[in-house]
């Protein structure tokens, strides 16, 4: 007697079997792979990164659909984009990362104890790094890590890099990251001492200065829109205008060319407090400083109000705002 046909089930057809949404190893183990898959937008890239093949990628998520009845991608050719579902599944599973990187970062750190901050390279190197001593002596149990670094901050990439927690300079909040400490920026126009003065004997007419650009203060800016930014929240006037531009992708080597007697750039209070109290750079002209974008403090974890990430935070936004301060006196002072 022939044995009945069993109809073969479609791949996002849920499974019979009681519990097939139960949360099992293999489910989690799915639920991973298609995680990756999203974030790379690709089963080629996910499976470089697992260290898979293709196939098996592409095998495990079809797995997770038929598992939970829902598509996850739609598929054209060798594109993949997330459906409604996928999108919140992975939103979902972007939220249990971010939950197991406290305790895991926590048991990381109590074995090398230190606490692994990105920030972008001008803010390490004019301000942070002269400004450790001052941090251990109020944590001496905390040892940091500072990673100077130009990219955009995302969960993905300090979940992937151990980055406990980022410095960004920014206009606008980081999305799906939690923001530990805002931080406006002080604006105003500085060079050297000796631009200043061949810009004073030049007489009372309009300035022709060399305006130094910082290409990308914070990320999308416009072309020039940190002195746009300048020119548009100062309160006293302006009087140069641009007779030629140099553009730079860091701050301090826009400083640097300040120093070097070649233009006016834009001190942001903060990372120019150093120069200006050494003489290095000095203020191009007596106006209230304009307020710019934020540092913006994030992390993914950011523990309790005694945790090392927050009184980090805690430490940064005091020591930010008596910097500022300082340069303020400077500037009525000057």
């Amino acid at each position: 007697m022939a044995k009945p046909v069993t109809p073969r089930r479609s791949p996002v057809e849920p499974p019979d079997a009681d519990g097939a949404r139960h949360l099992d190893g293999q489910l989690l183990s799915d639920l991973w792979v298609f995680r990756t898959a999203a974030r790379f937008g690709s089963f080629t890239a996910a499976a470089k990164r697992i260290g898979v093949t293709q196939g098996a990628v592409s095998q495990r998520v079809q797995r997770l659909e038929a598992r939970l009845g829902r598509r996850m991608f739609t598929r054209k050719k060798s594109r993949i984009a997330l459906t409604d579902d996928g999108a919140a599944f992975l939103a979902a599973m972007n939220q249990v990362a971010m939950v197991l990187g406290e305790p895991l970062s926590r048991l990381e750190r109590g074995s090398r104890r230190a606490l692994v901050v990105s920030c972008v390279p001008s803010f390490a190197t004019e301000w942070l790094v002269p400004n450790l001593s001052a941090f251990y002596a109020e944590n001496p149990d905390i040892e940091l890590f500072v990673r100077a670094e130009l990219v955009a901050m995302s969960v993905e990439r300090m979940e992937d890099h151990g980055i406990d927690v980022a410095i960004q300079y920014e206009l606008e909040p980081i999305a799906d990251l939690y923001e530990l400490l805002a931080h406006r920026e002080l604006t105003f126009p500085v060079c050297s001492a000796a631009y200043r003065q061949r810009l004073q004997d030049s007489g009372p007419a309009d300035w022709k200065i060399v305006r130094l650009h910082d290409e990308e203060p914070w990320h999308g800016a416009a072309r020039n829109a940190e002195w746009q930014t300048l020119l548009a929240g100062a309160e006293a006037g302006w009087k140069a205008s641009p007779a030629a531009e140099r553009h730079f992708n860091l701050a301090h080597l826009a400083y640097h060319a300040a120093m070097g007697d070649q233009g006016v750039a834009i001190g942001r209070a903060v990372i120019v407090h150093r120069l200006l109290s050494k003489g290095d750079l000095v203020f191009a002209q007596a106006m209230a400083p304009a307020p710019s974008a934020y540092y913006r403090v994030v992390t993914g974890h950011p523990g309790d109000t005694r945790s090392a990430v927050r009184r980090f935070a805690a430490w940064l936004g005091k020591a930010l705002a008596t910097t500022q301060a300082d340069v303020e006196h400077l500037l009525k002072t000057s």
